[in-house]
């Protein structure tokens, strides 16, 4: 697989609204940027004929909230993006997040500019969202997408979630089965994923909901799996029959370590990644060839 390995071991069933939803681990925690999550989903589908999507926002709640299923899945991002100011800060015709080190991440605010102690959230992203440069993401999302959060909490702690983002809001709660566990900057704007998947931060179990990661903070990737898909995914989680274990090649690389070189492996597809229509393509043919052999390798 080129650019992606899948890290479950096993298709996980989750129920919403009465039906099963199908989720898979693509990368495990720590593993991948928040804004190459996307990208790399798509090169899946492409590498293997398939229609994966990042998990929805209310697929990963339900998921957060079924015990055997969440503990099964790393922090990860899901099909949204937030943005948010200062508190009591009004919207400016922008909402721009800088971390040192870090690309600036950008979004336009639109109509929304001068509202105040509101977070503008968009649902169902794809790569197409996002446009990146050496120094900077812009978020090009008409404020026709945009969906307003009102009385955004300005300090971390319990709330009730947003019934169409599913992001804290309100006033404090008591820690209890509805409410969800905000996490947020409170210094500075932040303009980036929604990410879930905690299982420590004060105790919450799988009721944290993340909106504070930089640029190049790591994550999972966590997919939701089309009935159409499962078959194809089944096959990949198989063992190898023995006549694919005789086209195997075992090698030996010594003076580093397996972890160490699965970290390296990870960091060399996100660059060809990063070089894809900056390169000439020919160029990057036998690396991505390599890569797409080393995707296999059991680290």
């Amino acid at each position: 697989m080129a650019g992606v390995q899948i890290h479950g071991k096993q298709v996980l069933k989750v129920r919403v609204g009465g039906q099963i939803t199908n989720l898979l681990v693509l990368c495990g925690n720590g593993s991948t940027r928040p804004f190459d999550v996307h990208p790399l989903v798509e090169e899946f589908n492409k590498e293997n004929n398939t229609n994966l999507r990042v998990v929805s926002h209310r697929v990963a709640d339900a998921a957060q909230m079924t015990s055997e299923v969440w503990r099964q899945l790393p922090s990860y991002v899901v099909d949204a993006s937030i943005a948010y100011e200062r508190p009591g800060t009004k919207l400016g015709k922008e909402i721009v997040f800088f971390s040192s080190g870090n690309p600036k991440v950008v979004l336009s605010t639109g109509k929304y500019k001068g509202e105040k102690d509101v977070a503008l959230v968009a649902l169902g992203l794809t790569s197409a969202d996002f446009i990146k440069d050496e120094n900077s993401i812009v978020l090009a999302i008409p404020d026709s997408r945009l969906i307003v959060v009102p009385n955004f909490p300005g300090s971390d702690g319990w709330y009730i979630p947003h019934a169409e983002t599913g992001v804290p809001h309100g006033k404090r709660v008591n820690a209890r089965q509805d409410a969800r566990y905000l996490s947020r900057l409170y210094t500075s704007s932040y303009v980036g994923p929604v990410a879930r998947g905690y299982d420590g931060l004060d105790g919450n179990g799988g009721q944290g909901v993340g909106l504070d990661f930089r640029p190049s903070g790591g994550l999972g990737v966590v997919v939701e799996v089309p009935e159409g898909d499962v078959a194809k995914i089944e096959a990949l989680l198989k063992p190898a029959r023995a006549s694919e274990i005789d086209n195997k090649t075992a090698i030996e690389v010594p003076g580093i370590s397996l972890k160490k070189l699965s970290g390296l492996y990870q960091e060399a597809t996100k660059a060809v990644l990063k070089l894809n229509g900056v390169v000439d393509a020919k160029l990057l043919e036998p690396i991505q060839e390599l890569l797409k052999y080393l995707g296999k390798a059991r680290f």
